[in-house]
């Protein structure tokens, strides 16, 4: 998934070091500190293209990547404004929901075209991880938690550490520095100075703040929001290595319930191998799903959504 740093490299703590990394050794994963996220309101170059590597191998506690990157969609935009239009009409003030969004760097790029054929859309991105937290302990040393308080990462340069996977056998100085972190993590008492580190795209953040039809927000991709959305985005995450069967059919429940009838949902995954989309586009009917459209060879929860029993 992504570029290494050798089990022997302390650790990446600072812009200027990560910027000083060869081309092929970026992507570094939990070795680069994730409180190089933190932007300005104007962030430089240098700063955006930072926070995206980090998002590509960004690993959360329980083992899922918030793995995204620049026009990884735009095929799926290009057909979904296309049924949009065939389903609505131009200039239509179309409600669309993109749900478990990661940095909601692709909401973004998605909204704008969409602002560019139906001006009046609200169009509302979501995730349930909008923030990663900052912890400070002695000495300068600093821990990076999610919300609820699992570690993932020990900051005290020259080391920057994984806490939520094992350290490379390879390296028994960082497994060690590891070990005595999670021991001192443990022991600390007030966590209320955590200070948060936004894990929202700098250009997503900006078009919130420029565009009052643009908004993001904390929300799970099993929250049922009834008949709110004339169309429904889950790409990435519906998928049969994260869920179960009964989870992926509430899933389609929870669209199904979130779409007014007629609606659009769009569901479907990227290949880790060549980044191809495959992607499917159901028509929420009065009692069951109709695939309106592919790309590539589909969602791998088609033949389920279409089976699936759903409440009118």
């Amino acid at each position: 998934m992504s570029a290494k740093l050798s089990p022997l490299t302390l650790g990446i703590h600072s812009r200027t070091q990560y910027l000083a990394l060869p081309a092929d050794r970026r992507y570094s994963g939990a070795r680069v500190a994730y409180n190089l996220l933190r932007v300005g309101e104007d962030p430089t170059e240098d700063e955006i293209r930072i926070f995206e590597d980090i998002c590509f191998s960004l690993r959360l506690s329980n083992g899922t990547f918030r793995t995204t990157f620049r026009n990884r969609f735009e095929d799926v935009d290009s057909l979904s404004i296309r049924l949009m239009k065939e389903s609505f009409g131009e200039g239509h003030s179309v409600r669309i929901q993109d749900r478990a969004v990661s940095s909601g760097l692709t909401s973004s790029q998605w909204a704008k075209r969409v602002f560019g054929e139906f001006p009046d859309a609200q169009f509302e991105a979501s995730d349930l991880l909008v923030e990663l937290l900052e912890i400070s302990g002695n000495d300068g040393e600093k821990f990076i938690t999610e919300p609820d308080g699992s570690p993932l990462q020990y900051i005290r340069p020259p080391f920057v550490v994984a806490l939520d996977q094992a350290e490379s056998w390879r390296n028994p100085l960082l497994r060690f520095v590891a070990s005595r972190a999670l021991k001192r993590f443990r022991s600390l008492r007030d966590h209320d100075g955590a200070v948060p580190i936004s894990c929202i795209h700098p250009e997503a953040q900006v078009l919130a703040r420029t565009n009052p039809n643009f908004t993001f927000r904390m929300r799970s991709l099993f929250e049922p929001t009834p008949a709110e959305c004339n169309v429904l985005r889950t790409m990435n995450i519906l998928n049969r290595a994260y869920f179960s069967q009964d989870q992926l059919r509430e899933g389609a429940r929870t669209a199904f319930t979130s779409l007014q009838l007629n609606g659009i949902w769009i569901v479907g995954r990227t290949s880790e191998v060549d980044f191809t989309n495959h992607v499917t586009f159901f028509r929420r009917g009065e009692h069951a799903w109709q695939a309106i459209d592919r790309l590539g060879a589909g969602s791998e929860i088609e033949e389920l959504a279409l089976a699936s029993q759903l409440a009118a």
